[in-house]
């Protein structure tokens, strides 16, 4: 089989104007406290805090200081020096602790406790399973960023959750011109989802997934989601494929609060300025124009760099992207040209960018028939510029044939180790639920797998009570995140575009190659 490097090709065909809305914090819904061990800040219901002492692990047992995660859990602590007793009341339960000592009380029963509590540099630092358990909250450790998820149980019942399951929505085009792209897609989420429901679910609940067709029409998105909301009651938005129907929902999403988790789209308006519960995964255009601007001038060590762009929404901001890599990272534009998305003829193009002594040329358009138009008539031409597209051409080379030879693309998602883990479990998974799938149609169905492992990775952190709220700070705690396919994704209460970086691929004898490792503007 030929080696597959490819980025997600999932189509942002139509760019629309949307005005940005703001949707005001919902009312604390229980609490979520995130612990990094060997630091001492930490989240709490999304909010970042510092505390004295950073949580440590000693002899396999993980410690915290007692006041910080007592008080944040809204328990009373009293230390009483004479006898080294720290004294933990919460309602009607109370907790006795003797530093040095593995004995300690609970709700007047006694327990023998794994490691024993001790002070470091004037805290006293307790195991974090008992405090948490002890005071009735569930604890969740993240083992690969050695992260603690300690969940308080909401006083209100969530929409879509019940008590063996969990009902979320999505839109995608099953029908129509653009079935091609939505049915693997499906195919990708739901493969995902049955592997989770097959191993018991999440915390016992299976994830019951709703689409409505929209068939890429944003009439039908409104509609749709308006009934995935007001009448199936879902707990969320998942996977959501298109820039128009993104767009079309993101403010009533948002004002509903229900959050919205991954849009096949790079449009940045999805996540710049932020909104609560929107949260993007694949890279925007603004910040793959960054990374665009760093790999050119730090890694290839060329300076100057021309920009044809298609005059639209997309390619204005992959240019907006390119100008503030100029300014972080050095370089200059030599020459900015924007075409008509009609445009069929580039040779006066090209030949502006020959005499303009760029050493580098980036097209930016998302249409793979425009950019392998421009690559062909490079080629004819002679040009002896670089040429850089962003990560909707993954297909240049059966686009452009051996035009396409040399020819540099952005990529977010690494299908260049067939042996990679993640690599195979993707491969299996829908492979084993899909066997009759279109393999050369598996980068869309890539997009639908990243969105459910994001998603589920979110609610796995939450332990056996979900809400809304706690998604939000859930996703939140995302820092340089690694699931099976999606790398380095990271969220914070100001940041919702999730993906900050990406590598390079480039032609070489007739086969996409990955030619550089990731590269962050985070």
């Amino acid at each position: 089989m030929k080696r597959f490097v490819s980025v997600l090709l999932v189509l942002s065909l139509l760019v629309w104007n949307a005005p940005v809305s703001i949707a005001q914090t919902a009312a604390v819904d229980g609490s979520l406290i995130v612990l990094q061990v060997g630091s001492t800040s930490y989240l709490r219901n999304g909010s970042q805090l510092t505390m004295d002492v950073a949580p440590e692990i000693v002899r396999g047992r993980t410690f915290v200081p007692i006041r910080v995660v007592s008080e944040a859990l809204g328990a009373e602590v009293n230390w009483v020096a004479a006898t080294r007793t720290v004294t933990i009341t919460s309602g009607a339960t109370v907790i006795v602790l003797i530093v040095g000592s593995t004995e300690a009380t609970v709700g007047g029963r006694r327990l023998t406790l794994e490691a024993a509590p001790y002070i470091r540099d004037g805290r006293a630092m307790t195991p974090i399973r008992l405090i948490s358990e002890g005071l009735g909250m569930f604890v969740h450790w993240g083992s690969r960023a050695r992260q603690i998820f300690i969940r308080e149980k909401p006083t209100v019942s969530s929409p879509g959750v019940t008590a063996d399951e969990i009902k979320i929505g999505s839109f995608i085009a099953l029908t129509g011109f653009l079935a091609f792209v939505g049915v693997p897609f499906h195919q990708g989420m739901q493969a995902y989802f049955n592997k989770v429901n097959d191993a018991g679910g999440v915390h016992g609940r299976r994830i019951n997934l709703m689409v409505e067709d929209d068939r890429f029409d944003p009439a039908r998105t409104v509609t749709g989601v308006r009934k995935l909301v007001e009448e199936d009651k879902v707990f969320a938005i998942v996977g959501g494929l298109g820039t128009p129907g993104s767009l079309a929902v993101m403010d009533y999403l948002n004002s509903r609060r229900v959050p919205f988790v991954y849009q096949g789209s790079g449009v940045s308006v999805l996540s710049i300025p932020p909104k609560r519960y929107i949260f993007s995964v694949q890279p925007n255009y603004f910040n793959e124009g960054q990374i665009f601007v760093q790999h050119i001038v730090n890694n290839m060590r060329l300076r100057r760099i021309a920009v044809m762009y298609q005059d639209d929404a997309a390619g204005r901001e992959g240019l907006f992207g390119v100008r503030t890599g100029i300014r972080r990272f050095g370089g200059s534009i030599s020459l900015e040209l924007p075409f008509p998305g009609t445009e069929t003829d580039f040779t006066p193009y090209l030949l502006r960018v020959r005499a303009s002594g760029a050493d580098a040329l980036i097209v930016y358009t998302l249409s793979v028939g425009i950019g392998a138009t421009v690559v062909k008539a490079a080629k004819a031409l002679g040009i002896t510029q670089s040429i850089f597209l962003p990560y909707p051409h993954a297909g240049i080379i059966g686009a452009a044939g051996e035009a396409a030879e040399n020819v540099f693309v952005t990529g977010w998602v690494d299908f260049s180790d067939p042996e990679d883990p993640g690599v195979k479990k993707f491969w299996d998974t829908w492979l084993k639920y899909y066997p009759r799938a279109d393999l050369p149609s598996f980068p869309y169905a890539a997009a639908g797998y990243v969105a459910a492992e994001v998603f589920t990775e979110a609610l796995m952190r939450l332990g056996p009570n979900p809400s809304r709220e706690a998604l939000v700070w859930s996703l939140e705690s995302f820092r340089n995140w690694n699931g099976d396919l999606v790398k380095d994704l990271s969220y914070g209460a100001k940041e919702r575009s999730g993906k900050y970086s990406m590598f390079f691929m480039q032609v070489i004898k007739g086969e996409l190659r990955k030619v550089s490792d990731w590269i962050s503007i985070l």
